[in-house]
């Protein structure tokens, strides 16, 4: 008997590549919602920028904890069926976000919208991969994966910036059922009944992992958002996350040791090359946060709205586009690693010290195109190679379990790089600001000449002499401001150029790293 194709036989491929693209995009596009437009996301729900990020952190923790459950499910549903499931429950979430405004439901529908999208974006991945027969479309079908992952953001800014200059805030959630339409529909008319996976019944399955990862995983996010601005360990939330979180993670690795069939089969950290891909990756993470500070410094100190900022992120966008192309067939040919890593590195770090040098108070736009280009090549140019080369380091047999200790460090880099941000940024402006508030007195002539430029200025356009000295004392106190947020984000700058610097020295001259940084045989699964 002839086995039933995944895709009707009258449907093109160029088709269904087109389907399977329009499907994944609008889960990719909110991990990104609230990012580009905090003021508006801010002013919508009432709540502080730090609260727009712990719900990012908050959607990025369920598809972290999530995916090794995900798998057993995916084995057991039809294809057909689990992704009309996880759509329509996404649907539904997005129409109770719709009407909802309150802080602590909207964390609680973010997280669920996590755990439907990686439903969606997993039966969307596994469609594609399963379509791919050889490790060279393997490689390229990874490359556009993580590419479509990294420039998801930047392009779900543009989208969005776009949209709310004629739509209400919550209208983006009716956007994002919308978007979801067409994909969905065109799939489920072209895709016969099929499973993708041997049928598993849904017994045994290791649900205490995942109700012991969640919390831990939510408590480290909070640490990362709220620590600096709870004055760290100073406070007892903070410690009760710490210890909450220490305790949970140590409950999970015991129970991982103790299960025939962990969650995550913790034997993939007995390979070293496995280990050093995902220090690369925590590294890669971490540097590639210092991004979204020139983001805020376009929208701060250069006054460019959303949509302006998300139009020159469109450079980022093309050198990712490039790097993509490029690295691709770098890996497929099997390229030195090391010299892609150097490469990729050293782009990232010519952004780094070409933005420290661009940080003004006045600048133009096109001033910043050259270093966002190479921006997006440098993460481009690191993203694959690095998780080819960790998912590769491991049995065919735990490479699921590589996977989801990728995601669950991709999650750690990314949070991290947010809570470093979060205390740099406090304790930065706070130093900054006290040195120049000890220049900027009565005393010192270039303040009273500043004060009097301003004074004078306003009077000219009509503002009475009171008036005019009081607005003039709050325009040198915006100025101290700005000339901080310039300080910060040299300093911030200089400091990951100089974290660059020492990573790629140790790839270049370590003899261990030396040894262990090829390409292996395995070749490499869907995430």
């Amino acid at each position: 008997m002839e086995t039933l194709p995944i895709f009707k036989r009258w449907v093109p491929e160029w088709f269904i590549r087109a389907t399977l693209f329009i499907v994944l995009m609008p889960g990719l596009f909110l991990l990104g919602l609230y990012a580009g437009n905090v003021n508006e996301t801010v002013g919508y729900y009432g709540i502080e920028p730090a609260d727009v990020q712990f719900s990012i952190l908050v959607y990025y923790v369920a598809l972290a904890s999530f995916f090794s459950l995900e798998q057993r499910l995916v084995s057991y549903f039809a294809a057909k069926h689990y992704f009309l499931l996880g759509l329509l429950l996404t649907i539904l979430i997005n129409l109770a976000l719709y009407q909802v405004r309150h802080p602590q439901i909207l964390f609680v529908l973010r997280f669920f919208q996590g755990i439907c999208i990686s439903g969606i974006i997993a039966t969307s991945m596994n469609l594609i991969f399963s379509r791919m027969r050889t490790e060279r479309v393997r490689i390229m079908g990874y490359t556009v994966f993580y590419g479509l992952l990294l420039v998801s953001a930047p392009l779900s800014s543009l989208v969005v910036s776009w949209a709310l200059q004629y739509l209400e805030f919550n209208a983006l959630y009716k956007l994002m059922i919308y978007m979801q339409l067409p994909g969905a529909i065109l799939l489920l008319l072209i895709m016969n009944h099929v499973r993708l996976k041997r049928h598993i019944p849904l017994y045994q399955v290791e649900w205490i992992s995942f109700v012991l990862m969640v919390p831990a995983l939510l408590m480290w996010a909070y640490m990362m958002v709220y620590g600096q601005q709870e004055n760290g360990l100073d406070s007892p939330r903070i410690w009760f996350c710490l210890l909450g979180s220490m305790a949970l993670t140590t409950l999970f690795i015991l129970r991982q040791r103790s299960l025939k069939r962990p969650y995550i089969n913790l034997s993939v950290f007995k390979s070293s090359s496995f280990v050093l891909g995902l220090l690369l990756l925590l590294v890669f993470y971490v540097c590639r946060g210092a991004l979204g500070l020139s983001s805020t410094y376009f929208a701060t100190v250069l006054k460019m709205d959303p949509i302006h900022v998300s139009e020159l992120m469109l450079v980022n966008m093309a050198g990712i586009a490039v790097g993509s192309l490029v690295v691709s067939r770098f890996v497929i040919l099997k390229k030195s690693l090391r010299l892609i890593l150097l490469t990729g590195f050293a782009f990232l770090g010519v952004f780094h010290v070409w933005m420290y040098s661009l940080f003004s108070n006045q600048a133009e736009p096109v001033y910043y195109v050259i270093p966002l280009f190479f921006q997006g090549l440098g993460a481009a140019t690191l993203m694959v190679p690095i998780i080819n080369f960790y998912v590769s380091a491991v049995p065919a047999s735990i490479s699921s379990s590589a996977s989801a200790v990728g995601i669950l460090v991709r999650f750690t880099g990314f949070s991290l790089s947010m809570g470093i941000l979060n205390f740099t940024r406090l304790f930065s402006k706070s130093l900054h600001y006290h040195r120049l508030q000890d220049e900027v007195t009565a005393t010192n002539p270039y303040t009273l000449q500043r004060l009097a430029q301003y004074r004078e200025t306003l009077m000219h356009q009509g503002m009475a002499g009171d008036q005019a000295s009081l607005a003039a004392s709050k325009l040198l106190g915006q100025t101290v401001d700005l000339q901080t947020q310039l300080r910060y984000s040299m300093d911030y700058y200089l400091i990951v150029a100089a974290v660059i610097g020492v990573t790629m020295l140790a790839i270049a001259l370590v003899p261990y790293l030396r040894t262990k940084l090829l390409f292996t045989r395995q070749p490499p699964i869907p995430f």
